[in-house]
């Protein structure tokens, strides 16, 4: 089985040590946005943790608005020395609070995107 604290501590080892502007001009690689031209939940959460890994939060907040927050969630998740479940397993009123940030991110994300091509 995967260790959930290993591949946070990864990716956040990954956002810290990227370079700033090395993720601008990457190709897009989200089989979602090839197909249908528009963001998909995920969307810009690379370059988000890479700019909030370097203190850069309005760069950071552009590329994806929970990009910071979850970069401290993956941190928090990397430090846990709990019994091994999740850190929010059993507060699921959290859960649904996420969700609904995710999705309100994602409607923002496709506004934001309609409006650029209008």
């Amino acid at each position: 089985m995967i260790d959930r604290r290993a591949v946070a501590a990864i990716l956040v080892a990954a956002a810290v040590a990227l370079p700033r502007g090395a993720v601008r001009g990457w190709p897009v690689i989200c089989p979602f946005r090839r197909v249908t031209a528009l963001p998909c939940p995920a969307c810009g959460l690379t370059r988000s943790w890479q700019a909030a890994a370097h203190v850069r939060l309005g760069d950071s907040l552009g590329f994806h608005p929970l990009g910071a927050a979850t970069l401290v969630g993956a941190v928090a998740t990397a430090l846990d020395e709990g019994d091994g479940r999740p850190l929010f397993a059993e507060r699921r009123g959290l859960r649904v609070v996420a969700v609904g940030l995710w999705l309100g991110a994602w409607l923002w994300s496709l506004r934001r995107t309609a409006l650029a091509r209008a």
